[in-house]
């Protein structure tokens, strides 16, 4: 793509002659990311005032030029490359942080704020922000945002999307929205969370602060195996010990850390935990000789705690300068990004590595391992094109492997470019379908950040959604029907909030199960027409606890599709629907991290069934009580429908036969 001189005229006079550049070193120095993919924009432009960005997405929409967001570029997936040229929008000047409310425990900032910045301006007031990716130093709270990469306390303290509590959005036409979690309607933060800047650009973000907890203690950990490292990891999980972090590193990451940083990190280990736990000082005394008996029943060579502040951030300097150590080994390092429920991980790990040692190629694995997400890093030299073939098919081979074991091709880096044809084996036709939906719906133009994400050819290459449930099948099959036929349907759980007699009611009755309560991964699958008292009750029974509210009296889908308790959208983790036109579409499962297209539930969370019928939910469980998670019933929230929710209401159900409270509250 070119772009015009007239354009390149009406940039200047909106932004500055000085912040519109075209030569051929801007470009090229803003055609690539940490990721492989090189692809030169026809333009940079410079943003210094978030005023600017609506008129110049206004901008860019008349003339349909195509944009890409970039700030600190430290994603590995190609989410910054320019794929279709166009703009490259730099907001690296946007750094503000406008305020900082203790009171309220909520800071405000700009998008281009780097995450390290923030962290500084808190801890002199006492204060913390809790994600922590190990980019920190450079890596911007917009961009953790959009690709919602969190880090290693994301297990204890939630994703960046948990840590967001709203946001100024503009879409590709310049439109305007303030978007917050518990507002009533879908979840639109928690689906632009993850969405890589395909649907628009972040203006301004207030996020969650927390008192920086009283003392910390780290330790570090070896073992004679990765296998016996990852199994405790498990077994502490499976106490209801919940670590402020669990970072894991292999026998080819602990030599090149310590070649390259010096932390301390015995060489002659096969694998080495590094383990921080918080919180009161008894409170961790007791946790420590738990983790400590946990590990040594693991067969850990060593059990040793820092003794000193200096000794802690000693350890944390050598995992954060993993990827710098591997750098420095060869010209290039591929880094990769998958995620396994937990308990698949020793297995999981195991194939990883028969599939380097296959394709001839030497990389290091580290990992969140209490998340199941896992970075292998491979080094070699891209100017061999044979090196090259070998990283890309044993990158692709090891994604693949993650599926395989029920697992997502990404759980914090997205999936841009790079991984984008795998979406195509991760995700049936219909799921890619209705990406391609939501996508169209924010973006019709496809102007943001296009050719991301989406798979090229995926009716084609994507494999069929495969149901075995028969009381889904049949209420697919009727769904469909009423779309070809066009009658409508009322979507209903138990009847409890949207009071209907109509004939053309559409329940999840039949959809009463409670599929797994899994204490290994520390996840329960449940189908939506399950009653929350029916469920809590059976986890009881399992001595396990969820984020549900015991007087709550519809069912465990009803809940979700009203947002009726909006604390327990962010425990789910996998979810299955019936669109309006009768496919079956699914996302995540038995997994902590996915961002691997866009958040199903968050869209699904506040729907009120208008978008489509809830039949299966995964969620977390846990070993020990969760603080004040009971309340009074809410209702059903009734919303107006705003822009985002009318356009991609047109998407799926055009004929609008989907309807719900929302569209007229109690039914006849």
């Amino acid at each position: 793509m070119r772009i015009s001189h007239r354009l390149l005229t009406q940039l200047q006079r909106l932004l500055g002659p000085e912040n519109v550049l075209t030569d051929a070193i801007s470009l090229a120095l803003n055609g690539y990311d940490c990721s492989q993919s090189r692809h030169r924009p026809d333009a940079v432009v410079t943003v210094r005032q978030t005023t600017l960005l609506e008129p110049l997405l206004c901008l860019l929409a008349r003339e349909k030029m195509p944009f890409v967001a970039r700030a600190a570029a430290t994603n590995h997936a190609g989410s910054c490359a320019a794929v279709q040229g166009g703009v490259v929008i730099n907001l690296n000047p946007l750094t503000d942080i406008y305020r900082i409310d203790t009171a309220h425990a909520v800071a405000e900032v700009a998008p281009g704020t780097v995450t390290g910045d923030l962290q500084e301006a808190l801890a002199p007031l006492g204060f913390f922000y809790a994600p922590d990716p190990a980019s920190e130093k450079v890596s911007t709270l917009g961009g953790n945002l959009a690709q919602n990469a969190s880090g290693a306390r994301c297990l204890k303290y939630g994703n960046t999307s948990d840590n967001t509590l709203s946001i100024e959005f503009i879409t590709p036409c310049g439109e305007i929205f303030v978007l917050r979690h518990d507002a009533p309607g879908p979840d639109w933060l928690g689906l632009i969370a993850g969405s890589e800047g395909t649907f628009g650009l972040i203006k301004r973000m207030q996020v969650k602060i927390q008192p920086a907890p009283k003392h910390i203690k780290t330790f570090l950990v070896t073992f004679p195996s990765l296998a016996d490292s990852v199994q405790t990891v498990t077994d502490l999980v499976a106490q209801g010990l919940i670590p402020r972090c669990v970072e894991a590193m292999d026998q080819i990451t602990v030599r090149a850390v310590e070649d390259f940083a010096h932390a301390g990190y015995p060489t002659d280990a096969a694998a080495l935990l590094i383990i921080e736990l918080d919180g009161e000082l008894k409170q961790i005394k007791q946790e420590a000789l738990c983790l400590e008996r946990i590990c040594r029943d693991n067969k850990c060579l060593s059990f040793v705690a820092a003794r000193t502040e200096a000794e802690r951030e000693k350890l944390w300097r050598g995992r954060r300068a993993a990827y710098s150590a591997m750098a420095a080994l060869a010209p290039n390092v591929a880094v990769g990004d998958g995620t396994v429920p937990r308990s698949q991980l020793p297995q999981a790990l195991a194939q990883v590595r028969h599939v380097i040692e296959q394709n001839g190629v030497t990389a290091s694995l580290l990992f969140h391992a209490a998340d199941g997400n896992f970075h292998p890093q491979i080094i070699f030299d891209a100017r061999s094109p044979q090196q090259n073939r070998r990283v890309h098919k044993a990158l692709q081979e090891i994604l693949r492997t993650c599926v395989d074991f029920g697992g997502t091709i990404s759980g914090e880096h997205g999936v841009g470019v790079e991984k984008r044809a795998l979406m195509a084996y991760q995700y049936s036709r219909e799921t890619l379908r209705l990406f391609q939906k939501i996508k169209d719906a924010f973006d019709p133009l496809h102007l943001a950040n296009p050719g991301k994400i989406i798979p090229l050819g995926f009716e084609e290459k994507a494999a069929p959604h495969t149901e075995t449930n028969p009381a889904v099948l049949t209420l697919a099959q009727d769904i469909k029907n009423r779309f070809i036929q066009k009658q409508p349907s009322v979507v209903l759980g138990a009847n409890s909030q949207l009071k209907s007699s109509s004939a053309h009611r559409l329940s999840t009755a039949p959809l009463n199960k409670i599929l797994d309560v899994d204490k290994t991964n520390y996840m329960a699958v449940a189908e939506a027409g399950v009653s929350v008292k029916q469920l809590l009750t059976a986890l009881h029974a399992a001595n396990v606890y969820a984020a549900l509210p015991a007087s709550y009296p519809g069912t465990l889908g009803g809940l979700v599709a009203a947002k009726a308790w909006a604390e327990f959208i962010p425990h789910l983790t996998g979810i299955e629907a019936i669109l309006p036109n009768g496919d079956i579409v699914r996302y995540g499962g038995k997994i902590m991290k996915n961002a691997a297209g866009y958040n199903l539930c968050r869209l699904f969370a506040g729907s009120a069934g208008a978008l489509g019928l809830i039949t299966k939910l995964t969620f977390k469980i846990y070993a020990q009580p969760l603080p004040q998670i009971d309340g009074p019933a809410r209702a059903l929230l009734d919303f107006a429908p705003d822009p985002l929710f009318t356009a991609l209401k047109k998407q799926l159900d055009p004929d609008g036969l989907f309807r719900a409270a929302p569209f007229g509250g109690t039914h006849d």
